[in-house]
């Protein structure tokens, strides 16, 4: 009976040990991911703007064009 209580705790020990030492490494990659995604959201926010005043530049250079085909 001893024998057995010795194995039981042998094995608590070693999985709290097993916890101890993944939780970091489980916790840095959460990390990790959570600042990639930050980072990927404030590049698409960033984007929309130079995508809108891309957009009426480009709409002003057709505009422009359409003038310079109906004077000809």
């Amino acid at each position: 009976m001893c024998i057995v209580l010795k194995i039981i705790y042998f094995v608590e020990v070693m999985r709290i040990l097993l916890i101890c030492l993944w939780l970091p490494v489980i916790s840095g990659c959460a990390v990790a991911s959570l600042a990639g995604t930050a980072v990927n959201t404030t590049v698409k926010v960033v984007e929309v703007p130079f995508k809108i005043v891309g957009s009426i530049i480009s709409s002003d250079k057709d505009e422009a064009q359409e003038e310079e085909e109906e004077r000809d």
